[in-house]
């Protein structure tokens, strides 16, 4: 079983919601210069049932209780050098000689002073999104009256991270893409993560459900047949740690569990409590970040890292069927299949 754990860790760094989401509101093409792009709901509350926290330094001890470390008593174990996260079952600090500890696991201990506790993305997908071409902002930014254009100041919209747009059109300049999405509103390529609805890939029926992971867009989008049910921004392996391209299908769901790699090298990682894993092929999973909030790009060791909602949503949608933690695909409970590919903009047609 550890020879299998490490395998499985190595790649990745790294309820069912149904919100009433507004999609990019409707845009006509002759309407007048100004629009309001439409945004996600309010900020929700997280699914997840625990708190998390960064460890700021290496070589961390970890006592069995406070008192220990008072005592001159002997750490159970270090916590290593590297990018290591931890989860908080008790958020209430326990105090010490005016110093502040938390738990960890049972019997492991860490003061607080070596903790950044972090809030988790509240950032989310949606249900239901329309067939035509959408986009999620990434990068802030202004729009154009015209491709490749300064924004003008008396015409120009700002648009923020997560706001989202039509796709009316696009036009190429040169080697970048300009999409428009309101009359006298341009916005280039390389601020946005597109939604557009693929075919179904070779393979799969039209009644399996299937996951398309788009690495170009840093977007996914879950389909029942040909019907896409959801989709969101995702966060994909870096140009060092590629994430896997191809028609794979989910081998196992994992509800909760560490994950580590990298070992012995200065990007170690350590993560506690990983929720909600879909296993595709060996090592590479989608799963829940709850370290960072840049979905929409690349930021991972392999693995495609969800928004905590969004893992949660795709893990109870996702086949196989069960409750178990730990819940591998047969041959009478397959996997959901999952398509991952890189389309540029620049190759593809729309």
């Amino acid at each position: 079983m550890t020879k299998l754990w490490t395998t499985l860790f190595l790649a990745c760094l790294v309820t069912v919601f149904t919100y009433p989401v507004a999609l990019a509101q409707s845009v006509d093409q002759e309407q007048a210069e100004s629009f309001t792009a439409a945004s996600p709901p309010p900020e929700a509350s997280s699914l997840l049932t625990l708190k998390y926290a960064k460890v700021t330094n290496g070589g961390v001890p970890v006592y069995a209780h406070p008192i220990d470390a008072t005592l001159g008593n002997p750490p159970v174990r270090w916590l290593d050098d590297g990018y290591v996260w931890v989860s908080l079952p008790d958020q209430t600090a326990l105090t010490i000689k005016d110093q502040l500890w938390y738990t960890i696991n049972d019997d492991e201990y860490v003061q607080a002073d070596y903790l950044q506790i972090f809030e988790p993305s509240t950032f989310h997908g949606m249900t239901s999104p329309r067939t035509n071409r959408f986009a999620w902002i990434v990068f802030d930014t202004w729009t154009t009256e015209e491709p490749a254009t300064a924004p003008n100041e008396e015409t120009r919209q700002w648009l923020k991270r997560y706001d989202i747009v039509n796709i009316l059109s696009e036009r190429r300049i040169k080697d970048r893409v300009w999409y428009k999405i309101a009359d006298g509103h341009w916005i280039e390529q390389g601020k946005v993560g597109m939604i557009v609805a693929k075919p179904r890939p070779e393979g799969v029926g039209p009644r399996d459900k299937w996951i398309e992971v788009d690495l170009y867009e840093q977007t996914l989008s879950a389909y029942e047949g040909d019907t896409m049910v959801y989709a969101t921004l995702v966060s994909s392996g870096l140009p060092w740690w590629q994430t896997e391209q191809g028609l794979f299908q989910v081998w196992v769901k994992i509800e909760q569990g560490k994950m580590s790699g990298r070992e012995g090298f200065s990007d170690y990682y350590f993560l506690e409590d990983v929720p909600w894993s879909l296993y595709f092929h060996g090592s590479y999973a989608l799963h829940g970040a709850y370290w960072h909030d840049r979905f929409g790009i690349k930021h991972s060791h392999g693995c495609v890292n969800l928004a905590p909602a969004d893992a949660k949503w795709l893990f109870d949608w996702a086949t196989p069927e069960g409750d178990a933690n730990w819940l591998p695909a047969t041959d009478d409970n397959e996997g959901t299949w999952v398509w991952v590919h890189e389309q540029s903009a620049l190759r593809s047609s729309h």
